[in-house]
């Protein structure tokens, strides 16, 4: 009796979940990987210990299944839920297929290491759907699923701008980009629509050329405003070396982003950072004008090279934007721009019928969600907006979280947990706005209560 009260309250029977590490919840625990979190500080404020979530407590996924009316437990990671053991009934309900350093393509993030691509959680939840049975596969009681899908920064951070370990930015413009990243998006899309997927929210891509990480490297290489602390020196070699749970593992000088890895406590003391070939480049771009072109548009920061036309593959500074004391990578915030313009586009022509007849697209614009929480931070009582409450270097933004250390006081003060991702607070506000919001502008065209409604 209790059960079936329950999930009369669920406003919808079942919610399946894909993404990287803003929503990841443990599927990348038992991978080689340095894009992994589960290790205190992280899951500090989360009962029962650090499970794999980015962030000091529950993700913006968490509490849209809180809101959707899903009772603990909490929608479980496929890694946890999938083997032989679990009962269709645990699948039927819902499950977490995100990745941590996972993209649209299938290499993004391969300088973290293993994890899963959009395309392998699909394959994921193909598998699944295979495991539950055909009740609760039926294409009427998955139509009525709420199917979450938020891909497409790591294709930024860990691919096109890392372009020192990816060729990407030398084989397309930012437009070029934008368009391939959406054209294999489309095709998964399509393969979950296949398999009984009918009500989607997707979510853009936030404007990540203001977390701390890339604040930063503004900070260091431009010597600009906008953190505290002093910045880590450089040191020699082309690769850092890293121990995963007693497994050694090298990135190379050209790696990325710094991910959550079990890193030796020994490397809180002169930092080693991840992009240190990088940097010299950026260095060494420091002399251009910054300006060039980029498949016959204009597109800030990006310097042309003599082998590669139309400054594709060129040596890139990260442009910067002022307003009033923040300052930002506007290069990165401009090619998430137009990502974000298509996703927009591609989300009004699949909801015209085009493609994928039946389905329901939300458009969750993330950059806006942003800058909406900036500019009433003081009401929901944050006071710091540019630093991780938990890492290493300028702006906590270096060096994610180390095992064990200390993180800030005061979570609900911060906006950032660690260099990458939004605190739990953060996080609340996020997924009020996606789930209430009766602005099209938040949530288009519909809100999420209103697509589960539906």
């Amino acid at each position: 009796m209790a059960a079936a009260a329950a999930a009369a309250q669920q406003l919808v029977p079942c919610m399946y979940i894909f993404g990287d590490s803003l929503v990841d919840n443990g599927n990348n625990n038992n991978l080689l990987s340095l894009a992994r979190a589960n290790y205190r500080p992280y899951g500090v404020d989360f009962s029962g210990g650090p499970p794999g979530r980015f962030t000091n407590g529950l993700t913006v996924v968490d509490m849209l299944a809180d809101m959707l009316g899903f009772r603990p437990p909490l929608i479980p990671a496929y890694a946890a839920a999938q083997p032989a053991a679990a009962q269709p009934s645990d699948l039927a309900r819902g499950l977490n297929f995100a990745s941590g350093a996972a993209g649209i393509r299938s290499e993004t993030g391969n300088n973290l290491g293993r994890h899963y691509p959009l395309s392998e959680q699909v394959e994921h939840f193909k598998a699944a759907v295979r495991q539950m049975g055909p009740n609760a596969s039926s294409p009427e009681r998955l139509g009525r699923c709420i199917f979450y899908v938020g891909m497409g920064s790591n294709d930024y951070l860990n691919n096109y701008f890392m372009p020192n370990y990816y060729t990407t930015a030398q084989s397309y413009d930012p437009d070029a980009y934008a368009a391939d990243l959406l054209q294999e998006y489309s095709r998964q899309l399509a393969a979950l629509h296949a398999l009984g997927a009918r009500k989607f929210a997707v979510a853009g891509v936030g404007e990540i050329g203001c977390i701390p990480y890339e604040l930063a490297r503004i900070n260091t290489q431009q010597g600009g405003g906008g953190g505290s602390g002093t910045a880590p020196p450089a040191t020699a070699g082309t690769g850092v070396s890293i121990s995963l749970g007693g497994v050694g593992l090298t990135i190379g000088g050209g790696g990325g982003a710094p991910a959550n890895a079990s890193m030796s406590s020994s490397r809180t003391g002169g930092v080693q950072r991840r992009d240190q070939q990088r940097d010299r480049d950026l260095q060494q771009g420091a002399a251009g004008d910054g300006s060039g072109s980029t498949g016959g548009r204009s597109f800030p920061g990006r310097r042309s090279s003599s082998s590669t036309p139309s400054g594709r593959g060129g040596r890139w500074w990260p442009a910067r934007r002022r307003t009033g004391s923040r300052v930002w990578n506007d290069e990165i915030n401009s090619a998430i721009a137009i990502y974000n313009r298509g996703l927009l586009a591609m989300v009004k022509r699949f909801n015209r019928g085009q493609k994928l007849p039946g389905s329901t697209f939300v458009f969750l614009d993330t950059v806006r969600a942003g800058r909406a929480l900036v500019a009433g931070a003081a009401a929901h009582g944050f006071t710091v907006l540019d630093r991780g409450c938990c890492g290493v270097g300028r702006n906590n933004g270096q060096i994610t979280c180390l095992p064990m250390q200390q993180p800030c006081d005061d979570r609900s003060k911060y906006v950032f947990w660690d260099a990458f991702h939004p605190t739990e607070a953060a996080n609340r506000i996020y997924a009020a706005m996606a789930f209430n919001s009766t602005s099209a502008a938040d949530a288009y065209p519909i809100n999420i209560r209103q697509l589960a409604a539906i």
